[in-house]
């Protein structure tokens, strides 16, 4: 098993529930007990490594002029990037409200939000420094996301644990 890629295990899944169809009840109550934890520390790790750490090389394929397309600068190729590379999370979050896993869906809401508060300050020789105001533009779209998906976001605690940025939590939020 440890020798299938990620696919394979998923065709082999597949294949197991269709011969063997009184397993479905089972994977499903496993999948829906997968789904539900959420570990926001995790989620906001990966933000945060995920933005922080791409290579500024990424720039050089993206920034200046693209045949078709015209010139783009650094500063738009940079946020375009950085904005593929949360897309993963911001799905994650849609999935879980979709789904109706709001304890989930908070959770990688808040996730998600800690790791773009540990990127206010991208430092030089990363792509966040020429989009100096993407995490805080980002997390302004989170919280209006949530708005949108009905995920209630803990603002008390948000609003301790991430100052400078106690306007995103302004009013029409439950406090929990």
């Amino acid at each position: 098993m440890n020798a299938l890629s990620p696919a394979e295990k998923a065709e082999l899944l597949d294949a197991l529930l269709t011969a063997r169809p009184e397993l479905r009840g089972q994977a499903e109550e496993l999948a829906t007990r997968r789904l539900s934890q959420v570990d926001p520390t995790g989620v906001a790790d990966g933000v945060e490594s995920a933005l922080r750490f791409v290579e500024i090389d990424e720039l050089n394929g993206r920034a200046g002029h693209r045949p078709g397309i015209g010139y783009l600068h650094p500063v738009d190729a940079a946020a375009e990037i950085l904005d593929e590379l949360l897309q993963p999370f911001l799905d994650d979050l849609q999935r879980h409200a979709r789904l109706g896993m709001t304890v989930a869906a908070t959770e990688v809401a808040v996730g998600i939000l800690h790791g773009l508060y540990r990127c206010r300050d991208g430092g030089s020789e990363s792509l966040l420094e020429y989009s100096p105001d993407f995490a805080d533009e980002r997390a302004e779209q989170i919280v209006r996301q949530c708005r949108a998906l009905a995920v209630d976001l803990p603002v008390d605690d948000l609003v301790d644990a991430l100052p400078g940025w106690e306007p995103l939590f302004g009013h029409g939020w439950s406090m929990r």
